[in-house]
């Protein structure tokens, strides 16, 4: 079983402006963590012209809790800087058939 997190994102910034700020300060965090091999994989996905979700999956719980505390506080700085709300859903996935 593996787990996933979604992050859903809306930012009074455009979609474009977003992705930069995401390539500067959050790309290179995600592949730091699935370097060390607590992410297996994200997707970032827009939604809309201000919205997205950032959804990423990890091969247990305890990794995902592991990288929740080390996103937190760019989350947190991000959300300051721009103004970005955020809402985050987790949980199990199991596989069916």
């Amino acid at each position: 079983m593996s787990y996933t997190r979604v992050l859903v994102i809306e930012n009074p910034l455009s979609w474009a402006e977003g992705m930069k700020s995401f390539r500067k300060n959050t790309r290179p965090a995600l592949n730091a963590a699935k370097k060390a091999g607590v992410l297996k994989k994200y997707t970032l996905v827009q939604t809309g012209e201000h919205s997205g979700m950032l959804i990423t999956e990890f091969d247990t719980k305890a990794k995902m809790n592991k990288y929740a505390k080390a996103m937190s506080g760019l989350r947190s700085k991000s959300m300051a800087e721009t103004g970005m709300q955020s809402w985050i859903y987790s949980g199990p996935v199991k596989a069916s058939g």
